[in-house]
């Protein structure tokens, strides 16, 4: 509260001069009564008021302690208000107009960041036309005492935009082998001369692993958001994030595991470009849950009445580019379901899939041009899948897969929570590649002894427990069969622990998840596995898991 003076009167003008010394007293007064407005809500100390009006501190006073107990909006609206009204009292007509347009509706709507701007607005104009004795500390001390009192400046808009999280995973493994397994050979993919390389099939292994995942979402606008997560993991294999110790306390490798737009232009359409989640309703039956992929999708969604929706999706993922051949090999695909949604008792979702897979299947060289298809053997192969030798140079040997892949995959999942907090899931899985053809297989490659029954796969299981173990006193125990035959799906994609990763195997799962504390929880998993035809692979896996969320 202040007076402003608008002029410099004349000399020997009496009148204009008794009407500055007039104005210099009530300015004096207005600040005195700031001041004792301040102190007596706690804005400021007793000695601050004395030294900012040159008077005494009285006797025996010393600083308020604080505001009344009240929530932290309350306090900070009925200091505003307080403030605003008694200031209000003694402000110029001018400068009355502008805090009427800007305080109080500020104050109304409880926005303590712009109210508090407003109120330094409002100090930094009081301060302007106080006298220059006390105008700096003003400036100083207001602002500062108007932060105690809770009031502080509204963080930039970008930190509300973006969220951070991200996860850690310690492992023990243990990988046993029977010791009647035979030994088997890993095929190439490039193109190499004998002898190729085993594979450990009867020594058992200890292994202690690691995953790291850090992630940031940014919601760019109302209708776009932005996903990037970094992972551990290599660049050798698209099914695992996992690294293995043992590398001599060398440095480990960091990648870009998600990084992707998407787009809602309706409220039933979502668009997903770039390196995203696996978009399908599925299990790892068909692919690995370390999985991601790089495309763009299509999902939409369209509610069939109050608890039930339908959902289509569809996308197109690159597989591998070559630039001498106009063949690039694609997985072009897409799923339509249904969701039932339950406040309590029984929800479900179910979906059918078709996954086309273009080009990958293997072609065999001629000698005329004896590496024009080298570019039909895949990236990465687990192992299962039927290869054929595609080269026809003597002694060189370079594989590919034999049969094409057209999967039709039927996934369904029946979520019973009448007991809730506690769950009963049931879940099935049915797959089978509708694009194995011996005949096709016999014209392309000369393999002519392939089995056929080995184009199927499914998985059927029960999990009872809490949806998610994130705190203590919380679980879940879980078992599942899987049946996966050797041609039923792409190997590169599948489970890389069940059997150590690829098809042509069959066994169970069981396992437990056992909330420690907040965000954590340890899991047990046993995977005992046999393979389905030909020479035997017996494998059983024990993981111990500890896993924590932030």
């Amino acid at each position: 509260p202040v007076t402003i003076i608008t002029g410099a009167p004349s000399q020997g003008d009496s009148s204009a001069l008794n009407h500055q010394q007039r104005g210099k007293a009530s300015a004096e007064r207005n600040l005195e009564k700031l001041v004792e407005l301040m102190r007596r809500k706690n804005l400021i100390s007793a000695a601050e008021a004395a030294r900012l009006t040159g008077k005494p501190v009285p006797a025996g006073e010393a600083n308020a302690a604080g505001a009344a107990v009240e929530s932290e909006k309350e306090r900070i609206d009925k200091i505003a208000a307080r403030v605003t009204a008694e200031v209000m009292k003694s402000l110029p007509e001018e400068v009355k107009k502008q805090v009427r347009q800007q305080l109080p509706k500020e104050v109304q709507e409880g926005e303590k960041g712009k109210a508090g701007k407003i109120t330094a607005d409002i100090t930094a104009e009081i301060s302007k036309n106080l006298q220059a004795r006390v105008r700096n500390d003003i400036k100083e001390e207001l602002p500062v005492e108007i932060k105690k009192a809770g009031v502080v400046a509204p963080a930039p808009d970008w930190t509300r935009r973006i969220s951070l999280g991200g996860d850690i995973r310690l492992r023990y493994e243990n990988d046993r082998f029977d010791p009647n397994n035979p030994d088997f050979l890993q095929p190439p993919i490039q193109p190499v001369s004998p002898p190729f390389s085993l594979i450990n099939t009867r020594i058992n292994q200890d292994r202690f692993k690691y995953r790291v995942r850090l992630g940031a979402a940014a919601q760019v606008n109302d209708q776009v958001k932005a996903v990037i997560r970094l992972s551990t993991g290599n660049t050798s294999t698209p099914v695992s994030t996992n690294y293995t110790l043992g590398s001599y306390f060398n440095r480990d490798t960091v990648l870009f595991d998600l990084a992707f737009l998407q787009w809602r232009p309706l409220p039933c359409l979502t668009i997903t470009g770039g390196r995203m989640p696996n978009p399908w309703l599925s299990t790892d039956l068909v692919w690995a849950k370390d999985l991601n992929f790089d495309g763009l999708a299509f999902n939409a969604r369209q509610p069939v009445s109050k608890s039930l929706t339908s959902f289509l999706t569809v996308g197109a993922f690159p597989l591998q580019q070559y630039d001498f051949s106009s063949r690039s090999k694609w997985l072009v695909a897409g799923q339509l379901g249904l969701e039932k949604q339950k406040p309590k008792g029984i929800g479900y979702d179910v979906g059918a899939a078709y996954y086309y897979f273009s080009n990958v299947e293997g072609v065999v060289n001629n000698t005329l041009n004896p590496d024009q298809f080298d570019w039909t053997a895949p990236l990465f192969i687990q192992k299962g899948n039927t290869l054929v030798n595609i080269s026809v140079t003597p002694n060189v040997f370079q594989y590919a897969l034999a049969s094409k892949f057209r999967e039709l995959d039927l996934t369904g999942n029946l979520d019973i929570d009448f007991w809730d907090p506690c769950h009963i899931v049931l879940l099935g899985d049915f797959v089978k590649n509708l694009g194995f053809n011996r005949n096709d297989i016999f014209a392309r490659t000369g393999i002519s002894n392939i089995p056929s029954q080995d184009t199927v796969g499914y998985q059927f299981g029960v999990a009872v427990g809490y949806p998610a173990t994130l705190d203590l006193g919380q679980w879940k125990a879980y078992l599942a069969y899987k049946h996966l035959e050797a041609d039923a799906v792409v190997d590169a994609f599948t489970d890389s622990d069940f059997h150590l990763g690829g098809t042509n195997a069959k066994g169970w799962i069981l396992g437990t998840d056992i909330g420690l504390r907040r965000n954590t929880w340890l899991t047990l998993r046993w995977l005992t596995a046999d393979e389905v035809s030909g020479p035997p692979l017996a494998i059983d896996v024990l993981q111990v898991d500890l896993n924590a969320l932030f």
